[in-house]
């Protein structure tokens, strides 16, 4: 079983000219590569659409930010993907900065905030095809058709003011793809892999939108940004491996 990714979101009221604020933000997160890219979209386009962007040297995070949102997604290799605690050390890190570069901003106002981790386990490790497996944990699904694909996905209200949700599906890795920039021009390679292993993906993600969506606003701090960090690794040091073997969701 091996870390994905973490994807840490902060939600605000849109500020439809945030991309003005991008050389001050470019200041304030001194670990992403500079210049930020700054995406050339009219104030009034879609607030779901990115205006900045910008990745870290070694390219383990991507920085994203819209008129209304902004993320930060690590990624791992295999010097951090099987250690949860370190994995998620270095997301909480970025979290911080990330929180304190926009809360420092006039017209930034928090709605809420959330944290999302995905898990990858081989169907080597659960014994079965990700999809035969969803079905017989999760599903109670009877039919003489063969399944193809399959996912669930739990919702469950914690504490009254946040949402854990919980998401199972089959996927399989995608070759990955190599760009050189030579004096010939551009060349992208798909290297292709002898075997390309079917994955059950685990996300779980744990937001206080709850709050929000009964007009409690929490905002975000930086104990926020601890306790989301906290519970879920928490989950995944003692829970994850009743959820998988029995359904059972411990949080």
């Amino acid at each position: 079983m091996d870390i994905s990714t973490c994807t840490f979101s902060l939600f605000y009221q849109p500020v439809p000219a945030i991309r003005r604020e991008a050389f001050s933000i470019e200041e304030s997160l001194e670990s992403y590569t500079k210049p930020f890219q700054i995406h050339s979209v009219p104030d009034d386009a879609p607030f779901e659409l990115p205006r900045i962007s910008a990745g870290t040297e070694n390219s383990h995070s991507f920085l994203n930010i819209t008129a209304q949102s902004a993320q930060v997604q690590s990624r791992y290799d295999e010097n951090f993907s099987k250690d949860f605690a370190k994995s998620l050390k270095y997301s909480r890190e970025k979290a911080i900065e990330l929180f304190h570069a926009l809360s420092g901003m006039a017209n930034i106002q928090l709605h809420f905030t959330g944290l999302a981790v995905q898990l990858l386990v081989p169907a080597s490790e659960i014994e079965a095809p990700p999809v035969d497996f969803i079905i017989g944990r999760y599903l109670n699904v009877k039919s003489s058709l063969p399944m193809s694909d399959a996912s669930a996905k739990l919702v469950f209200a914690v504490d009254e003011d946040f949402y854990l949700n919980l998401e199972v599906q089959r996927i399989v890795l995608e070759d990955p793809i190599s760009i050189n920039i030579g004096p010939d021009g551009i060349s992208v390679v798909k290297k292709l892999q002898a075997n390309n292993e079917e994955m059950l993906s685990v996300s779980i993600d744990f937001n206080n939108r709850l709050a929000f969506n009964k007009g409690r606003p929490l905002g975000c701090n930086e104990a926020t940004i601890s306790g989301f960090y906290g519970r879920v690794l928490k989950f995944l040091e003692d829970g994850i491996d009743a959820f998988l073997k029995t359904g059972e969701v411990k949080f």
